[in-house]
This record gives structure tokens, C-alpha cells and sequence, in this order.
């Protein structure tokens, strides 16, 4: 199962126009957060840590 987690490119401050790609790795758990609405989504070690880094709230962790 692929990583839900998104990374945006370019923008302000840097060349080029936005550009959002979706994470290429396979998941290894899938987390339940909260942003604006409660969903589940499948997260690879590296999405999961920017989750925790960006301050989303996590509900529950499930291994796949």
C-alpha cells in the first residue's frame, strides 16, 4: 500500500512554479488524524514523523 503523505516543491522564495508530488514510499501504518475532518490514511516512517512535526493531531496508530 502506498504513503498518502504530500510534499509541495517550488513556490515562494525558490524557482519554478508549486508543484505537489505524492510520497513514493509504501506504508507501514496507518494513522487516524484530525485536520479539519477524522480520517484514516496509510503513512510511511518519514510522512508520520512530518505529521508529528507539523503538530496533526494523531488519534490512533494501526500497523499494517
Amino acid at each position: 500500500m502506498q504513503c498518502e503523505g504530500w510534499r509541495r516543491y517550488g513556490g515562494i522564495m525558490t524557482f519554478g512554479p508549486v508543484k505537489w508530488e505524492q510520497c513514493k514510499e509504501n506504508a507501514t501504518a496507518m494513522l487516524k488524524v484530525d485536520q479539519e475532518k477524522v480520517e484514516d490514511l496509510p503513512a510511511c516512517p518519514i510522512c508520520w514523523k512530518e505529521v508529528i512535526e507539523n503538530k496533526i493531531t494523531i488519534l490512533g496508530v494501526t500497523p499494517l
